[in-house]
């Protein structure tokens, strides 16, 4: 028994030892948190520009475009920003990924 905590101590010690994070880490994190960055300002763009389209229609109770072709064009605005900030995201979780890809691998 007394040599069953210093075993287990040992064990996670051996576990977490490769756990700290390197350069290669911190910068594929960097790009994913600049591609999220990048992603949520096009979001944010094309939702206020959305809103501007559904202002100018005009608007009906439930705050929608008061005609239906300025509805879809709001929606269409949207959709269209969140393909973008998805394909923003897609780019930079790739090249973070590469970025990961280049580190030695521990045995």
């Amino acid at each position: 028994m007394k040599y069953l905590y210093p075993l287990i101590a040992l064990a996670a010690g051996y576990c977490f030892s490769g756990c700290d994070e390197g350069p290669a880490d911190r910068a594929a994190d960097s790009v994913r948190d600049q591609a999220q960055q990048k992603a949520d300002e096009t979001r944010d763009a094309t939702q206020e520009q959305a809103e501007r389209i559904r202002d100018q229609a005009g608007r009906d109770a439930f705050g929608n475009a008061a005609s239906d072709p300025a509805e879809r064009a709001a929606d269409l605005t949207e959709k269209s920003g969140e393909r973008k900030a998805d394909a923003i995201e897609r780019e930079g979780e790739r090249k973070a990924d590469a970025i990961e890809d280049t580190k030695p691998r521990n045995p």
